[in-house]
């Protein structure tokens, strides 16, 4: 019962995800190029140890405008996410981590 909740809290947080991201994106297309910030590859430590935590995880990064997930360690500890605008590492490694938390709570 509790993960059907978790679940519930999940989706309006992840589209809040979505439209920050898609104004990001716009912004970044009908604005200056030159205001944005740089794009890059950060390796991002995850818990999640369930095949299909890891693959909830990835595919909504993927699903997110503006990133990416490119691979993941054999040892299933370290996912690499190509973001198109990264304000700062340990921001960007924050929102990640928030979001596998959410993704870790509904599918304990």
């Amino acid at each position: 019962m509790m993960r059907v909740f978790y679940f519930i809290l999940f989706v309006p947080y992840y589209l809040g995800m979505l439209i920050k991201s898609n104004f990001i994106i716009a912004k970044s297309i009908v604005g200056s190029l030159d205001r944005c910030n740089p794009p890059g590859i950060i390796a991002v430590d995850i818990e999640l140890e369930s095949k299909v935590g890891i693959l909830a995880l990835v595919n909504a990064i993927t699903m997110t405008p503006g990133t990416l997930s490119l691979d993941i360690s054999e040892d299933r500890k370290k996912l690499y996410i190509h973001g198109m605008h990264i304000e700062s590492r340990e921001s960007f490694i924050a929102d990640i981590k928030k979001l596998e938390k959410r993704i870790k709570r509904f599918l304990k």
